[in-house]
């Protein structure tokens, strides 16, 4: 049996196809780069997207025109196109009192998606019974880039008193924004943006209200008694006898 012994010198060494080129770092730099920036628009695009669904920060409000009520927030939810935010809800405002609405009553204005409701005798009942709506002065137009975009009214609420049957004026007062001169759908005619506000008292009101508090206030006072609550009428001490001195200053 033979051996051949090779020599280290006679083997040929391969290129490994993993070996790293000049031009490998450069474009490794590349494809990275390029990774963190479309990561970092992802993390934008996020961002943006829960900015839209949440609520404003503290201290801001949200107080659009009535063009950019109509053109930019009503206009899309009837055709169901994308909204710029959510930050108007859908709730049904001819359900129930406004006092149930939700949202912060502290806020002047409130603002929801609604559909539409058929008047009769001109008023709105509200499904729970508790009143109606009735519309009160003139329709406006509502005018952009020179053409009509759509018609407010205003509404005003009558609640009923549960005690005697009948119907009271409140304060609450709600603003109806629909489309017009867009094409004529039944979708674009459900949906409606209503603005729902309780108005201030009068001046008037307002002090007669402020009096009979002070009325009230000075009824209730209680007065001190700074008399002694005894049966015997004491008066102040009698005056001393008078006192006489002899020459020496001794008190005779």
């Amino acid at each position: 049996m033979s051996f051949s012994l090779q020599s280290p010198q006679n083997k040929t060494l391969h290129k490994s196809s993993f070996s790293p080129s000049l031009s490998f770092a450069p474009r490794a730099f590349s494809l990275e780069k390029q990774y963190w920036k479309k990561r970092e628009d992802m993390e934008v695009e996020k961002r943006t997207m829960v900015n839209r669904s949440m609520k404003l920060p503290i201290g801001y409000r949200f107080h659009p025109t009535d063009q950019e009520l109509i053109l930019h927030y009503l206009l899309p939810k009837a055709f169901a196109s994308p909204l710029p935010s959510s930050i108007i809800p859908v709730f049904d405002v001819f359900f129930s009192h406004p006092l149930t609405f939700p949202g912060d009553q502290e806020e002047k204005k409130r603002y929801f998606f609604s559909k539409k409701r058929r008047e009769v005798s001109s008023r709105i009942k509200i499904s729970s019974g508790d009143g109606y709506w009735k519309p009160i002065g003139k329709e406006r137009e509502i005018i952009a880039c020179g053409r009509t975009v759509g018609i407010r009214r205003t509404l005003a609420f009558h609640e009923t008193n549960k005690a005697s049957s009948k119907l009271n004026k409140t304060r609450w007062n709600m603003t109806e924004y629909c489309l017009a001169g867009f094409a004529s759908t039944k979708v674009s005619g459900e949906w409606a943006v209503y603005n729902v506000h309780e108005r201030k008292a009068s001046k008037g009101k307002r002090q007669r209200k402020s009096r009979g508090r002070d009325d009230a206030e000075e009824e209730n006072l209680s007065c001190i008694d700074f008399t002694i609550g005894s049966d015997h009428e004491t008066g102040p001490p009698p005056p001393s006898p008078p006192t006489s001195a002899d020459e020496s200053g001794s008190i005779i």
